[in-house]
């Protein structure tokens, strides 16, 4: 599809050249800066608008420094406003500058910056805070103009911290216009984290109960999504033509990790999903999960008609990982709201990375040939713990958040270290740096999975950055035209794999699915707490390639069991739960 990627090569190639080869540079001091001074960027930004030079100038912020907002920054229409800092180091004084809100009454705090035209952000942390701490409900928002383009938002290693809900029920980027298009490289949204709506505290948005907003196009290069309700929400016919993850990293979605289903070009490759819908399936589609990397439903339902059918849809998922951790599997089976529940449907579980209705779109085949062959999966690890080194989870506050929403929603705040934020310590106290030998060369030429620029070795980055056209253009080939006739193959496993059982707990009969590398003798059983075998799923040579396979416990007492799949010299043994 030639436009996109004309479009894709504008956005990364000739936007930062408009923005950060223009000469006047204007060097705003800081809070600290200027003996505590607030306001300093508002006034810098209203001189340039008052002399009608604000799309010539670069905003230039120090860091290690905080630049307090006293009222918003508004972006007049036809106008660009760009905002820059040196990229950060590993010193703590390198600290990205920090953009918050005063803590004076009075100031309002809906919108950080009210854009109608341009936006360029560069190595700059928007703390969604005031100065004493506190979460404020507000957003970037870009609004409708006049531009016949549309507005445009890039944003290169910027750090979106600890936003709510935004004002208008949207997120930390609120869209509210027909035409926005959005470049996110190297960014990191940490703790987009709403005390109350399990929903809400999202990246990027359209806010609630509107209607008549489009994304023209919206990609995320090396960008980490850590503790959030919804990665990316379009809700109210509102929807996204273009949108595309790669090399990215996500961790503790409460809900739906990319929603919703309408997509018309998707493309999410070289990514790692790690404890995505964490508020669990209970129950609420019958046996239908909707999965928890992303869903994809027919155009009939989407409730609106849109200017594609079914057949003109191009979704790629390839070369990415799926992680539920089990210390979030055991809570769904032991916690106080689960120990009250009459109706094992109901009893919390794990998510599947894919819902059978994706999996019908992506997969389903009539005499040897795909139904949608502009829709593909392949090199997926399924159930594969990437083992992160230091990852950003409260277990405890996450474990108090999901109770409160599963029984009375009582307010908690869940976010990871937000103290660390008000402090501006640097380097933040996680990192989520890949140790799974596996998930090291998982990705496209072999290169880490998820945020290489983040968490990566430097000459891992480097290195793939050398690279990053020809993956380009081989994930663009693969979302046009499929895969080839060798590559066809969905689903095919890169990973000996034993998924949860769904669902579970069960009553009477659950699905098994695995995953075998190499063709040879399997065998699937079942066995009670004392090591006793009572049921024998599968025993004998199988081909390589993705199987399921329904157990049924009728004949069964209740209780815990265990069920191992064994394939040459591999085995991996789960639990399941029978509760009649």
């Amino acid at each position: 599809m030639k436009h996109w990627i004309t479009l894709a090569v504008f956005l990364v190639a000739v936007c930062p050249l408009l923005s950060f080869g223009q000469t006047d540079t204007v060097y705003v001091p800081g809070y600290f800066e200027s003996g505590a001074a607030e306001g300093t960027l508002n006034s810098a930004v209203t001189d340039a608008i008052n002399a009608g030079t604000l799309s010539t100038k670069v905003f230039k912020l120090k860091q290690y420094e905080r630049y307090v907002l006293t009222a918003s920054l508004t972006i007049p229409a036809g106008s660009s406003l760009t905002i820059v800092a040196d990229e950060a180091g590993s010193d703590p004084t390198t600290a990205p500058p920090q953009i918050l809100w005063s803590s004076s009454g009075g100031i309002t705090t809906t919108y950080m910056i009210d854009c109608f035209g341009d936006l360029t952000l560069k190595n700059i942390w928007v703390l969604f805070a005031n100065m004493s701490g506190n979460q404020a409900g507000t957003s970037i928002k870009f609004e409708e103009n006049a531009q016949p383009d549309g507005q445009h938002g890039t944003f290169e290693g910027c750090l979106f911290d600890y936003s709510q809900i935004g004002a208008d029920g949207s997120g930390a980027i609120s869209i509210t216009c027909s035409h926005f298009k959005g470049n996110f490289t190297n960014c990191y949204f940490r703790n987009m984290s709403d005390p109350h709506y399990r929903y809400y505290g999202r990246p990027v948005s359209f806010p609630f109960n509107t209607t008549g907003w489009h994304i023209d196009s919206l990609t995320f290069v090396n960008c980490t999504f850590a503790n959030f309700g919804y990665a990316l929400m379009q809700e109210g016919s509102e929807y996204s033509d273009y949108v595309s993850y790669n090399h990215c990293t996500f961790i503790n979605g409460v809900m739906f990790c990319l929603e919703s289903s309408w997509w018309h070009w998707l493309s999410i490759t070289n990514s790692v999903f790690v404890n995505m819908f964490m508020y669990g399936d209970l129950g609420e589609n019958n046996g239908n999960p909707n999965g928890g990397t992303f869903a994809i439903d027919s155009v009939k339902n989407f409730g609106f008609t849109p200017p594609f059918t079914d057949d003109q849809r191009h979704i790629l998922f390839t070369n990415s990982a799926y992680y539920i951790e089990p210390w979030l599997t055991d809570y769904y089976l032991n916690n106080p709201y689960t120990d009250t529940v009459a109706n094992p449907m109901n009893i919390p579980k794990p998510m599947p990375m894919l819902g059978p209705r994706s999996l019908m779109f992506l997969d389903t085949t009539i005499n040897g040939v795909k139904v949608w062959p502009l829709m593909n999966r392949k090199d997926l690890y399924d159930n594969t713990n990437p083992a992160f080194l230091l990852p950003p989870t409260d277990q405890p506050a996450i474990r108090r958040f999901l109770l409160a929403k599963w029984t009375d929603n009582a307010d908690t705040n869940w976010a990871f270290d937000p103290g660390s934020s008000f402090l501006q310590s640097w380097p933040l106290n996680e990192n989520l740096r890949i140790t799974n030998t596996a998930m090291k060369t998982a990705a496209m030429g072999g290169f880490p999975l998820g945020d290489l620029y983040r968490w990566a070795a430097k000459s891992a980055y480097i290195s793939w950055k050398a690279q990053e056209a020809t993956e380009s253009n081989q994930i663009q080939s693969w979302l046009n035209n499929g895969f080839t006739s060798v590559e066809a193959q969905p689903g095919v496993p890169v990973s000996f794999d034993l998924s949860q059982n769904y669902p579970n707990p069960f009553n009477p009969t659950t699905t098994i699915e695995y995953s075998i590398v190499q063709s040879g003798s399997v065998s699937l059983k079942v066995y009670d707490l004392l090591g006793r075998e009572v049921a024998t799923l599968f025993n004998g040579d199988q081909k390589v390639g993705r199987h399921t396979v329904e157990f049924d416990g009728s004949r069964l007492a209740s209780g815990i069991y265990f069920y191992k799949l064994q394939s040459g010299a591999n085995s991996i043994t789960k639990k399941l739960v029978l509760m009649k």
